[in-house]
């Protein structure tokens, strides 16, 4: 068996390649060595989302005998855009919603294949349409920008910073203490202090209140605050931070992989379930099921780039360390249920609503999927996460949709009369994804983290998981990772 290769030294070198690349529109298979001419060495990539497809891809450029097998029958894993059960051409976004100016690699590669961007609430900006909340059973329609009375017992500093300003005060202040977690000497002891405790621990610790906490609730994942590392938070949420400008792809963002797949050609296997992944010291050996037949194929190296949820399904011999069968078995995946309610008619717009409603409800955020598309007809969809996207995801999709429309009535009436049809979906009930993002929680980053992404003899590891940010852009930059990795080693 070949000792495994050291993990911080090549995503150090993969972090200063992507640095580059974020000032420079080439292709990073430029700086990827090269396959040998004679007989290049065979990759399999399992796992056709973001991850996977920039390996391959960039593997592929550099001269490497490419192939990938997905369970799937599309590319694209959790980026996946919903428009069969529309009408009049309309679609919706069922994972990766939107993406800014921080996402640097996914920027490149959009470029490189030329697609067509535009700013997401492009459309609710220029009628400066007011934003909805629904808290403790009341409707405020507030303009743009503008906070709702809140409807909480806070303090009069709390209510004069505001959400933003208790944000920045609580954690902002922390997150900037942090050290990379990809340095050498990770981690330290504020690093493990804050993976003791969740967010809203971290919170209670440092003297906010139960109201406090109930508005920072309304943040970007706060329904998860009971559950997630606050170090985990911390770190990506300074990524988050970074993002000024959100915009996603005119026609939907599964032309992202579609273009990678196209690119692929004949490499792509669709249909093709890996169920036992085997190596010895030459060669790596998967047992793929593909229409029920299994069947053997072999490889020089693999790249695993599918959830650890899914892989823990997978049959992995003894030449896997103890340390990853720890972290596939234990690594948790965020439960995110979305219903999708297609309207006759944009009643909300009439009214100079941008469709959009923050609320307390089970079904949580309520927003306009179809905010820059055209047309009478629009898709307004809900989106929750943690408990009650686990009880929603239990339901049968008929009951689901009710369920959706139920909650989405109380915020606006008027879906009750243009309400024509829905669907949704819950990523745990996925079978390719059992879950949507990774999280750590308490205590598991720092003792996880470092195993997620080691390499296993022949096998490398890629997805959003294996990075520090559980969004595209972490999943590109594992790929772009795992190739250097492969090309490091042959």
């Amino acid at each position: 068996m070949h000792r495994n290769i050291d993990r911080r030294a090549f995503l150090k070198t993969s972090a200063a390649s992507l640095a580059a690349l974020a000032l420079e529109p080439r292709s990073f298979a430029q700086s990827l060595q090269g396959a040998p001419a004679a007989k290049p060495p065979k990759v399999i990539v399992v796992g056709a989302g973001i991850a996977g497809l920039v390996a391959a891809f960039e593997l592929m450029q550099s001269g490497y005998d490419v192939t990938v097998l997905e369970a799937r029958m599309r590319p694209g894993g959790r980026v996946h855009t919903i428009r069969d059960e529309f009408s009049d051409g309309l679609y919706a976004e069922a994972g990766a919603y939107d993406f800014s100016d921080a996402y640097t690699l996914l920027q490149h590669y959009i470029r490189l294949f030329n697609l067509p961007v535009e700013e997401a609430g492009a459309a609710e900006k220029a009628v400066s349409a007011n934003d909805v909340f629904y808290l403790q059973g009341k409707r405020f329609v507030v303009a743009p920008g503008t906070p709702p009375d809140w409807p909480y017992q806070l303090s009069t500093e709390e209510r004069r910073l505001g959400l933003q300003g208790l944000w920045d005060k609580y954690m902002v202040a922390a997150a900037g203490q942090l050290k990379d977690p990809l340095a050498s000497d990770w981690p330290d002891s504020s690093a493990r202090e804050l993976d003791a405790v969740t967010v809203n621990q971290f919170l209670r610790r440092n003297g906010a209140s139960d109201a406090v906490i109930a508005l920072l609730r309304m943040t970007f994942l706060g329904e998860d605050f009971d559950d997630v590392s606050a170090l985990e938070d911390m770190v990506w949420q300074k990524f988050l931070d970074r993002g000024k400008t959100w915009t996603k792809l005119r026609g939907g963002n599964d032309q992202l992989p579609k273009a990678f797949a196209q690119k692929l050609g004949n490499r792509m296997r669709y249909g093709a379930a890996v169920r036992r992944v085997t190596q010895n010291k030459d060669k790596v050996r998967l047992t793929v099921s593909r229409a029920g037949v299994m069947e053997q194929v072999e490889a020089d190296r693999v790249i695993l780039a599918i959830p650890f949820s899914v892989l823990r399904n997978v049959e992995l011999d003894d030449s896997f360390s103890a340390q990853k069968r720890m972290v596939i078995s234990k690594l948790r995946y965020v439960p995110i249920t979305r219903v999708y309610l297609q309207s006759r008619t944009r009643f909300w717009t009439d009214q100079k609503l941008s469709g959009y409603a923050s609320t307390d409800l089970p079904t949580r955020t309520i927003a306009d999927f179809t905010d820059t598309q055209p047309g009478t007809r629009a898709i307004m969809g809900t989106e929750t996460s943690g408990p009650n996207a686990r009880i929603a995801g239990a339901m049968k999709p008929e009951e689901r949709v009710r369920w959706g429309l139920e909650n989405v009535r109380k915020v606006f009436p008027e879906m009750a009369e243009n309400f024509e049809g829905g669907t949704s979906i819950a990523w745990e009930a996925e079978p390719w994804s059992l879950g949507a993002s990774a999280y750590f929680g308490p205590g598991e980053m720092t003792t996880m983290f470092p195993h997620v992404a080691s390499v296993e003899g022949r096998v490398h590891f890629a997805g959003e998981h294996t990075s520090t940010l559980f969004v595209m852009e972490g999943a590109a930059q594992s790929g772009v990772r795992a190739a250097h990795e492969v090309g490091a080693a042959v």
